[in-house]
């Protein structure tokens, strides 16, 4: 019980702290560190297909990176609620041969029995609106994207009874919608740490199985138009320009 009263009174004077020397440095007490201006966000994570549709379920979650450039206006008493940004992310996504196997058919009609090939590449660029929530200790912010979305199938080799060979996904893009959650908070100086959790809606062309060198099966034809992904990752947020230190 004393523990726990120990750390509740931690926490109370780490709050109390943060605010006051927020409030000392001319800063928004309710704004986790962030001040006006402009910011780079330098990301890492992992991005994985939800639900995937078609082709799209013959690949497996892979490591995801990104750059976003972002800006926060001021407000009254700080910092702006809104901001507004420009990323580019990039992400590898490795076959998932189980599910290739069970869709593909070779061309002369059989099943193929091993598949191996490089990951897919997914590519997004996209701007952003940002909100955030007042909070003291950290800024919670919920954030809308639109953008454009490429995704980049692999070719993939495969071996079956009736011949082997290689087949080639087409690749698929168009606009995306995205929605995410994040935590941030400044460290020291420039630098701030966070973590976003985003979900991606791409309005992608229609895409085959594999064309050519291949047939689409029962389950290997795309019946919708879109491209679903999810993404957590966490990062290095840095402030440019001029600014409290």
């Amino acid at each position: 019980m004393r523990s726990r009263l120990y750390v509740a009174g931690l926490l109370f004077l780490s709050s109390v702290a943060a605010v006051a020397h927020a409030q000392s440095s001319g800063g928004d007490p309710l704004a986790g560190g962030l001040v006006s201006g402009d910011y780079l966000r330098i990301t890492g994570g992992v991005s994985s297909p939800i639900k995937p549709q078609g082709s799209l379920r013959d690949w497996n979650s892979g490591s995801a990176i990104g750059l976003v450039w972002e800006n926060w206006q001021p407000g009254s008493g700080g910092v702006g609620l809104i901001g507004y940004g420009f990323g580019v992310d990039y992400a590898r996504m490795p076959l998932n041969e189980t599910n290739f196997l069970i869709d593909f058919q070779s061309p002369q009609g059989g099943h193929a029995t091993a598949a191996s090939g490089p990951s897919a590449q997914l590519f997004v660029v996209s701007t952003s609106l940002r909100v955030r929530i007042p909070s003291p200790l950290v800024a919670p912010s919920i954030a809308l994207g639109l953008g454009f979305i490429n995704f980049r199938p692999s070719s993939v080799s495969y071996l079956a009874p009736t011949g082997n060979g290689a087949a080639k996904q087409q690749s698929r893009s168009g606009a995306a919608l995205s929605v995410s959650g994040a935590l941030d908070r400044q460290i020291v100086g420039r630098f701030g740490v966070y973590g976003e959790a985003q979900y991606s809606y791409g309005f992608t062309s229609l895409a085959r199985l594999a064309t050519p060198g291949g047939n689409c099966s029962a389950n290997g034809c795309d019946v919708l138009k879109n491209t679903t992904i999810g993404t957590v990752r966490g990062g290095l947020r840095v402030r440019l320009g001029r600014g409290p230190a």
